[in-house]
């Protein structure tokens, strides 16, 4: 006998079930590489908490023992009804995603959207995109982590292939070879700008700032809805940041009047002794000057030897940064991380 879908869309004052909660301790329960889940972050991203409930709708759905989804309805930033997956947890069959996915099919159909996308968690200021291939190690912070069946099971159930990521690791040696320009006396100079290491208080001073570059930054990449400063506030706090607070390296950059001009991400994965360059980003008018090269720099001698490997995080395959980390990783010895972001269209299905 099947086993019944339990489904409901959040209101004021709902919880997530026990069962919801299950599913993902039970298929990672012999992985040794999952980095687990925290049951109390987990309830408070589904609740009023979360200041996603005040501007997006939500849909959960599971089957207990076999697997659970998740359904994040918001506006696009040209104002259309948008769907995302996430929080997608399950076992090897397509039989229990099957019945998961028509059913949030059909509610995203009366949200008024004309696709799925995912997964995305809420949206993408927080963790999205599926591993594509095999883990062999334990994720590095914010990485997507799941068994390699995932692509296979969405692929049988009609989702298609909608963007590609990667992340590539090198010896560090090898890495700190990479050409950078040096002064050009028709652009800023390096002297212009000051760099100071990332701290709270530092982005609290400079909150405003921060908020219009990064969503500028983002407005552009696949999957990216509205985002509200309290949304921007909740991805990116004290508890959040810390992360690349302790990673060395990471900074803001700030030009010659003192104003905001750039900012770079850091991350220090221990276990694997890596450094890991995950975010760098410049203000528009300082695009032509040498700041890039310079954060780019920063990265490359931030980490000591005790760190022997470096690498980039999470790339999509064009821009400069994508330019840099390939050119950057040019050994035999050079790995590859994978990732995808799928979607179904959802218009013209008899659910």
């Amino acid at each position: 006998m099947n086993r019944p879908l339990i489904e409901q869309e959040w209101q004021a004052g709902d919880t997530l079930d026990k069962g919801f909660l299950a599913i993902a301790p039970h298929i990672y329960a012999h992985d040794p590489f999952w980095p687990g889940e925290d049951e109390a972050v987990m309830t408070r991203q589904f609740s009023a908490a979360n200041p996603f409930m005040q501007q997006g709708r939500v849909w959960t759905g599971y089957i207990r023992d076999c697997a659970r989804l998740a359904g994040f309805a918001t506006l696009n930033a040209a104002g259309e009804t948008v769907v995302n997956f996430g929080f997608w947890e399950t076992i090897n069959n397509r039989i229990p995603n099957h019945r998961l996915f028509r059913a949030l099919m059909r509610w995203a159909k009366k949200q008024g959207a004309s696709r799925l996308i995912g997964p995305i968690n809420f949206c993408t200021l927080g963790k999205f995109r599926l591993r594509l291939d095999t883990p062999t190690c334990a994720p590095f912070a914010g990485e997507p982590y799941n068994p390699p069946w995932y692509q296979l099971l969405l692929g049988q159930m009609g989702f298609q292939p909608l963007a590609r990521y990667f992340s590539l690791f090198e010896e560090a040696n090898v890495v700190r070879q990479l050409s950078l320009p040096g002064e050009d006396p028709g652009r800023w100079r390096t002297a212009d700008f000051s760099l100071q290491p990332l701290t709270p208080a530092l982005w609290q001073a400079h909150r405003q700032a921060l908020y219009a570059l990064i969503t500028r930054h983002f407005a552009n990449n696949i999957g990216w809805s509205i985002s509200s400063e309290a949304l921007f506030d909740w991805h990116f706090n004290a508890d959040t940041l810390q992360p690349y607070c302790q990673a060395p390296g990471s900074c803001l950059a700030f030009g010659p009047q003192g104003d905001v001009a750039g900012l770079l991400f850091t991350l220090a994965d221990k276990r694997q002794r890596t450094g890991i360059f995950k975010t760098i980003m410049i203000v528009p008018r300082y695009r032509r000057s040498l700041l890039y090269a310079t954060l780019v720099r920063r990265f490359l001698f931030s980490f000591d030897a005790q760190w022997p490997r470096l690498g980039a995080a999470l790339l999509n395959w064009k821009g400069p940064t994508t330019a840099t980390a390939l050119r950057a990783c040019c050994s035999p010895n050079k790995v590859f991380h994978h990732y995808g972001l799928y979607y179904r269209d959802v218009r013209h299905e008899l659910l």
